[in-house]
């Protein structure tokens, strides 16, 4: 991963970090859920354009950045369920990563202990909600964001596009002072 003179080490793993979570939005949300699932880093390269050509469909620098915006506002969440759900597990010999966490498809939760599972679920649930919602907010009807997503990890140009919007969002809040 190249350094960018305008990022501090911590910029760049939260960066890396939410690439992650457009990753993790790349499964997102396909039937009006988001996964909790772990992609690639990402790099610091990027090219913009004014729109992006994506499965054969084009999208928009707004609905870049509403993508973006809307991936950087689930991340807190994301977080949080993963770390709730990682604890529940802690004693059950079960590996966080042996089980799918997507909003879409719980089968993987039957594999749990049935004194977990509920919990999980639970969390997962309100985590998917929570997602659905700041999609909703930021201005995407959820299945385009499922369009986006489902193209960006094909796209490497979208990719790009997703990642620089997402470095403009993270500067911009933190060059914007505290009230």
């Amino acid at each position: 991963m190249r350094t960018s003179p305008f990022m501090t080490p911590i910029s760049q793993r939260r960066i890396r970090s939410l690439g992650m979570a457009v990753c993790l939005a790349s499964v997102a949300l396909l039937a009006q859920a988001v996964p909790l699932v772990f992609p690639n880093p990402v790099d610091n390269q990027v090219r913009w354009g004014s729109a992006a050509l994506a499965q054969g469909i084009t999208v928009s620098q707004e609905e870049i950045m509403r993508y973006a915006r809307s991936v950087l506002e689930m991340e807190g969440p994301r977080t949080s369920a993963y770390n709730e759900i990682r604890s529940i597990l802690t004693g059950t010999n079960v590996d966080i990563n042996s089980i799918s966490l997507g909003c879409t498809t719980t089968n993987s939760l039957n594999q749990l202990p049935r004194s977990v599972r509920s919990n999980v679920r639970t969390i997962l649930v309100n985590y998917c909600n929570e997602a659905r919602r700041i999609v909703q907010a930021n201005g995407l009807p959820n299945g385009r964001f499922n369009d986006i997503t489902a193209a960006y990890p094909q796209d490497d140009t979208l990719a790009e596009q997703i990642r620089a919007a997402l470095m403009q969002l993270q500067q911009q809040e933190s060059s914007t002072p505290a009230n």
